[in-house]
């Protein structure tokens, strides 16, 4: 379990400020106490030199952090697509089940079905924000199949629906495997150190640039800090897809839900 998802549990607004204040006062308090008690003369002698590593630096750390966002972004579209795709199968599961001409069986295998929706929005979610597993949601998923593995299809037509019913369930117990893997999904813990470091590189870097007003230093270096900062808080927020505020929701298994009470209201 990385830092990141710890970091995930303090408010977006109060991390990023955090962030974005701590890069801040750290690059400018650096900054200034380099100049106020450092001097070196060769550095504006070699200015050029040192500006023209500052831009290299800078570029290929520019281009480490947008292969990094790019990455968990991917990752979570990835996991949203995978999620809807399960939600989608869950609400034709619902139908087939609901139109089943034998109705004493199919209000069996319904009851148990929307007693496995009901875990998955009230208990499998929330635990995955947790990074935990679901037992009670796996087990009612299991009694989901073993009661369609007991239907007596009677004549053609209903061999025909129980196919597709069972076509729709082993679709959805893939995807949902899918989703339990990616609880864990998040950036390898080496991967952050280039990140860090070369973070510090860069500050140190523009520290090092000789520029003759002290203010304008501190406050530029301030600022770039601040933006490495706003960089690292996206990817922070996007490295967890089930934990902060972009967490994905279990919305087309709730809307299973919405759909029983439109189906009470119109009886």
């Amino acid at each position: 379990m990385a830092i990141t998802y710890y970091m995930l549990q303090i408010p977006s607004l109060l991390l990023f400020i955090m962030i974005i204040s701590f890069g801040a006062i750290v690059a400018g308090s650096a900054t200034f106490l380099f100049r106020k008690y450092i001097r070196l003369k060769i550095l504006r002698s070699h200015n050029e030199v040192t500006g023209f590593l500052f831009l290299a630096i800078a570029s290929f750390y520019s281009l480490l952090l947008s292969f990094v966002v790019f990455l968990v972004w991917d990752q979570l579209n990835e996991t949203r697509g995978n999620i809807n795709k399960e939600g989608s199968i869950s609400l034709g599961l619902y139908h087939d089940i609901k139109y089943y001409p034998d109705t004493v069986e199919s209000k069996q295998l319904m009851t148990l079905y929307l007693d496995f929706a009901f875990n998955v929005v009230n208990e499998e979610f929330p635990n995955m924000k947790v990074l935990k597993p679901s037992r009670k949601t796996s087990e009612s998923f299991d009694q989901v199949f073993k009661k369609m593995e007991h239907l007596n299809p009677k004549d053609p037509f209903q061999i025909q629906l129980v196919s597709e019913m069972f076509h729709h369930l082993n679709e959805l117990a893939t995807y949902r495997e899918l989703r339990l893997n990616s609880v864990e999904t998040e950036i390898p813990s080496p991967m952050w150190l280039p990140m860090i470091f070369g973070a510090i590189i860069t500050i140190v870097c523009a520290i090092l640039l000789d520029i003759e007003h002290t203010r304008m230093h501190v406050t530029l270096n301030s600022l770039l800090a601040t933006f490495i900062g706003m960089i690292l808080f996206m990817i922070i927020l996007l490295d967890h897809p089930y934990t902060g505020p972009l967490s994905v929701k279990p919305e087309l298994y709730m809307k299973i839900f919405t759909m029983e009470e439109w189906a009470k209201e119109s009886h």
